[in-house]
């Protein structure tokens, strides 16, 4: 049986990717900071792993719980934001994003790179907000920017091993962090985008499939916003 990993799988995109490798037959591992959901804490198909991935600690408590199973896939997706404005913003604020986006998914890779399966595949869930600046929130635009990099940086480390590295970028997809958003802002946002809508998380997960079984995709930054800003 294959074997997947999915950080930050308990909502949204994480939860979408993981069901989605799951219903095509994956072992998944899922991850959150609480404790399971009863929906991963029900099925067999899934091994929860409570681990606060904003810290090392959680990276040691991660590997771990996998360390005795080779991975075919490992999707990075867990995520922090600061929405404060550029003047409030603090160190401690700017820091634990970069953490959560940047720092410990640059460590779990190192960590499972010895774990992961020959011709496997690293994905990372940037943002949208990595390609076109946006003031809402300027650390996690910055961090998602990192990410892009490292995950084309990463290509050659992995190669030796034929395991592809790339990474998504979501626009206004319509997880909580969006449903929170006041009714005015989101039809404001949907006017701006060409297909007039939000994302889905399902169609995030659609893509990240499709991704982790294309062969041949390896060092890609693939854009998935719906054609926001193109009317």
């Amino acid at each position: 049986m294959k074997c997947a990993l999915v950080t930050g799988s308990t909502k949204g995109i994480g939860f979408a990717t993981a069901k989605k490798l799951a219903d095509n037959g994956y072992l998944v591992y899922v991850n959150g900071r609480s404790d399971a959901p009863e929906f991963f804490a029900s099925d067999r198909r899934f091994i929860y792993i409570k681990a606060d991935l904003s810290t090392m600690a959680g990276v040691d408590i991660l590997f771990e719980s996998v360390e005795n199973r080779l991975l075919n896939c490992l999707i990075l997706n867990a995520g922090a934001t600061c929405r404060k404005p550029m003047s409030e913003i603090e160190y401690d604020d700017w820091q634990s994003v970069m953490d959560t986006n940047v720092n410990i998914p640059f460590f779990i890779t190192q960590r499972f790179k010895e774990n992961m399966h020959d011709n496997g595949s690293i994905t990372f869930i940037s943002s949208a907000l990595s390609l076109w600046p946006h003031a809402t929130s300027v650390p996690y635009g910055v961090s998602k920017a990192a990410v892009n990099m490292l995950a084309q940086t990463l290509v050659k480390e992995f190669s030796n091993k034929k395991i592809r590295v790339n990474a998504i970028c979501p626009g206004f997809i319509d997880t909580l962090w969006q449903k929170e958003k006041p009714q005015e802002l989101r039809e404001k946002i949907a006017k701006k985008t060409a297909l007039n809508r939000f994302g889905t998380p399902e169609e995030v997960a659609d893509m990240c499939f499709s991704i982790i079984n294309n062969s041949y995709m390896n060092g890609s930054i693939v854009s998935l916003d719906g054609g926001y800003d193109y009317v």
